[in-house]
């Protein structure tokens, strides 16, 4: 291997002395990309026409990753998920490389820093960038964007190229409506209540869709103790994520970081409002009334809310007959 590797030494160095039309040692050549690749591979650490140049890895800006996926959701009401890159230089710099790190649409994405240096004497280290979402109050959906890494030094030996990270940011803002079809307190308990809200025309189509009802069975539960989050089971909504009306367009509120709406919120579900079962106090707790788990049309009672309603009315209003014919509310998923 050693007698190879001297071999492909003593040829790089004719061509540099040839000056051929594929110089070895002219940086904007193909020659010296693969040159630098066949060191690297043969373990070699000098480069032929730089002796002075150690070589690491490929010429130039690396990176860990040249892709990633991040979520609105994950973070808190202003930041979603995060992830971070590994970045490292590939060879000796004679001067400083500096790299500015640009997010293609701000809205979408920070990064963390956006500027990064690499010296002489600390050119072999390993720097870390972090991208994190942005979390929205929009209906937006998926989005591409991308992040552009612009290196630049005085050496102008440097083989320096822009590289591209190509993202994707998931969405975390649903749709929160009243079903379409009147039904009495026997809703097929949670699991029928469910598909209803599922093959609603309301439900976007692809999305899975789910009843906000409340239950004492511990089948669904948003929270033991009023407001607190505490316990829940199979809860709907989402934490930091915002509602919009079955238009889209309308704002209905934030959750916070436990998957429930501060009350009051911006506006209610449904205008003009109507009578909807759900089967919950006024500050999320589950409440008794709930139609046997909305199993019983023939006896009994049902908590219901007022869909126009902005404050604990939207949860609680009144208590009504299970033979009642009503709507309730469905979340996106």
């Amino acid at each position: 291997m050693k007698q190879i590797s001297l071999n492909l030494l003593l040829i790089f160095l004719i061509s540099c002395a040839n000056e051929s039309l594929n110089n070895t040692c002219d940086i904007n050549s193909k020659s010296y990309f693969e040159t630098s690749l066949i060191l690297t591979a043969t373990g070699e650490k000098k480069h032929p026409c730089y002796p002075g140049v150690r070589i690491v890895s490929n010429p130039g800006l690396n990176l860990s990753s040249y892709n990633g996926m991040i979520s609105e959701h994950g973070g808190n009401a202003v930041l979603g998920s995060s992830l971070t890159y590994k970045l490292n230089f590939g060879s000796e710099p004679k001067e400083n490389v500096n790299v500015n790190i640009v997010v293609s649409n701000p809205s979408y994405a920070t990064v963390s820093p956006t500027t990064i240096i690499w010296t002489p004497n600390d050119w072999n280290s390993e720097k870390i960038i972090t991208v994190t979402a942005v979390n929205d109050t929009l209906l937006n959906g998926t989005r591409d964007f991308l992040i552009r890494l612009v290196p630049t030094s005085a050496d102008t030996s440097l083989r320096l190229q822009e590289r591209l990270i190509s993202m994707q940011i998931f969405d975390n803002d649903k749709r929160l409506f009243v079903n379409s079809t009147l039904t009495k307190g026997n809703l097929g308990g949670i699991a029928g209540a469910d598909a209803t809200c599922s093959s609603d025309p309301k439900c976007p189509v692809g999305s899975q869709c789910k009843a906000m009802l409340g239950t004492d069975s511990g089948i669904r539960r948003a929270t033991i103790t009023g407001d607190v989050g505490d316990g829940q089971v199979d809860w709907v909504l989402k934490p930091f994520a915002s509602y919009v009306q079955s238009d889209n367009t309308t704002p209905i509120g934030t959750t916070n970081a436990v998957s429930l709406f501060t009350l009051p919120i911006v506006n209610g579900i449904e205008s003009p409002g109507v009578t909807t079962w759900t089967g919950l106090g006024t500050s999320w707790q589950s409440d008794p009334n709930n139609c046997s788990n909305w199993t019983n049309s023939s006896s009994g009672n049902g908590i219901v809310g007022t869909s126009s309603s902005n404050n604990v009315a939207l949860l609680n209003n009144l208590n009504v007959a299970c033979t009642s014919d009503l709507k309730f509310y469905c979340a996106e998923q």
